[in-house]
């Protein structure tokens, strides 16, 4: 019985000391990465950052905390836009992806991390289809042309404003820049 105790407490100590941290955003842009390639067929592309360029600066709002624009070119050929966004959830913020084509139409959402025990189907790409296809004109509505999700009330509709949020601004700027 001692030994077992003995083992026990070992292995906690084990759990306890080791190193659980990793580079969130060393996952997310793996991920981004694996999406860009799904979409774009392709594995041979540059990201060009592109926040900080007139037409692309915004504000982040209460359903946008964070964000990032990248430009997905190959061969010096404009594929599209990636969008990286940060949203709040209930206790937490969970990251994810807008993909547009050079239209920006918008070619894929994705959720990168999610950190909620509860919701977690908002990453489900059912729900998410919702986005596809859609232009910088569109606005969503949740419980009208967005469906509601048990459980992930507060995700669902963190989701549906930050999207309206990237949107209207992508077009306000994008016709500011094109003056």
């Amino acid at each position: 019985m001692t030994s077992l105790i003995t083992n026990f407490f070992i292995a906690l100590m084990c759990l306890l000391h080791t190193p659980l941290d990793f580079d969130v955003s060393k996952l997310v842009q793996k991920r981004m990465q694996k999406e860009i390639t799904k979409v774009f067929l392709c594995k041979d592309f540059d990201l060009e950052e592109v926040t900080g360029t007139p037409g692309f600066q915004f504000q982040n709002s209460t359903y946008l905390t964070d964000h990032q624009i990248y430009k997905i070119n190959r061969s010096g050929e404009l594929l599209g836009y990636a969008f990286l966004g940060s949203a709040p959830s209930k206790t937490d913020t969970f990251e994810y992806l807008i993909l547009f084509d050079q239209n920006f139409i918008q070619k894929k959402a994705k959720i990168m991390v999610y950190r909620e025990d509860y919701g977690g189907e908002i990453s489900s790409n059912r729900w998410l289809s919702q986005f596809k296809d859609t232009t910088l004109g569109e606005k969503f509505v949740y419980g009208d042309n967005i469906s509601a999700i048990s459980g992930a009330t507060i995700s669902v509709k963190s989701m549906t404003h930050s999207i309206n949020y990237v949107y209207s601004q992508l077009q306000r700027q994008l016709a500011v820049a094109s003056r």
